[in-house]
């Protein structure tokens, strides 16, 4: 009778060290993910291959030379079928994604998962490596990533009431900014005002949520990535790693593709009513302007989804707090020491909203992923 790799992870998921794969710097996170490509190699298991898109000079500032987005293909060349795995969009959202990419290739070798001889896995580590690197959502330009995909030659507008918000931000007092912006809140509606806040903005570039003035250099990578592996003419599921939003510990599988939309009868296929879609309101996210979503699903107007999975943490005033206390570090004491205790404060407040140190939390993000990439194999 042929294992069970389902039997196989039950048996074993107690035993695995969750600790050497939840690591807290971008190089610790890479070295964990390329020992366990070369132990997957060792073995022979499945083709793969391995290739570096290294961040350009002048943004490597200080660090390792080995300082960009490793992306990995394991399975045969002319699978027709991809799965896609990105870690890293939102730089220090990274360390959750990492450690999940990093436990899908063990998985592979302990044979918990085994990929189907038309289907290959695509994982794409450290989309935003500075980001990752200095703990930030933002990339070395202050982009960020997910609100990056649009026609700038047709720049939307930033929303008057966003201004109203910004009045807000810049109150350095943490309580007297929570109270100002929950009254705004109150008045808007509570999902108004978060899409207001954070659907995207491309004027203040030192605030968060901020899209930039052109294409980050990331989004070359994307487009490099799609001409080298031909996914245009292959039929793709791609699977974007965030957390910090949405109920603790629970991975949320979001869709932003619009209403009838082919991407949501393939995504409820593969996943059923895991799949919530933020256009009908159905999701802890709210619609958003920019996603990265968008540039994929160019090559997904026949077949194909994307979906972003989402592991909550400490709810959404934490993550305002958070994010609006760090932008404000950086906006007024640029350039920054790693060696800054002022910094290393706001490092760990970054790192404990959106990558907490909690095992059960780390097992609850390992299991679902391992669930979902699994059920994907059961139905290609």
């Amino acid at each position: 009778m042929k294992p069970n790799p389902s039997d196989a992870f039950n048996a074993a998921f107690s035993k695995i060290n969750i600790a050497a794969l939840f690591q807290s710097s971008y190089a610790e996170s890479r070295n964990v993910l390329l020992q366990k490509l070369e132990r997957l190699q060792q073995q022979h298991i499945i083709r793969s291959e391995h290739h570096f898109w290294s961040l350009p000079e002048k943004f490597l500032e200080t660090v390792d030379a080995d300082f960009g987005t490793d992306v990995i293909w394991l399975g045969n060349a002319d699978a027709s079928q991809v799965l896609v795995l990105i870690s890293g969009t939102h730089g220090v959202e990274g360390f959750c994604g990492s450690a999940i990419q990093s436990f899908v290739l063990q998985a592979l070798q302990a044979s918990w998962l085994v990929m189907p001889p038309n289907t290959a896995l695509l994982l794409i580590h450290a989309l935003n490596p500075w980001g990752m690197h200095w703990a930030r959502r933002c990339d070395q330009e202050g982009i960020d990533l997910n609100r990056n995909f649009i026609d700038f030659q047709r720049q939307p507008h930033i929303d008057a009431r966003y201004r109203e918000i910004l009045t807000c931000l810049v109150e350095a007092d943490t309580e007297i900014r929570r109270e100002k912006t929950s009254a705004l809140a109150r008045q808007w509606g509570q999902r108004e005002f978060e899409q207001i806040f954070s659907g995207g903005q491309y004027e203040c570039s030192w605030a968060p949520f901020y899209g930039g003035q052109h294409s980050a250099f990331a989004s070359g990578v994307i487009d490099e990535i799609i001409v080298k592996w031909q996914l245009e003419g292959r039929h793709l599921t791609v699977i974007d790693i965030h957390s910090g939003l949405g109920p603790w510990a629970y991975g949320e599988l979001i869709s932003d593709h619009a209403e009838g939309d082919n991407g949501n009868r393939e995504a409820f296929a593969l996943f059923g009513k895991n799949v919530a879609l933020t256009n009908l309101g159905l999701s802890y996210s709210v619609p958003k302007l920019g996603l990265l979503d968008y540039r994929w699903h160019l090559l997904m107007l026949n077949h194909g989804c994307f979906l972003t999975l989402e592991f909550g943490t400490l709810g959404t005033d934490s993550l305002f707090d958070v994010l609006l206390n760090e932008h404000l570090f950086w906006y007024k004491n640029s350039p920054i020491s790693a060696d800054c205790n002022s910094y290393k404060k706001h490092r760990r407040a970054m790192l404990e909203h959106f990558c907490p140190q909690d095992t059960l939390w780390q097992q609850a993000a390992l299991f679902r992923s391992w669930q979902l990439v699994q059920q994907y194999i059961a139905s290609a």
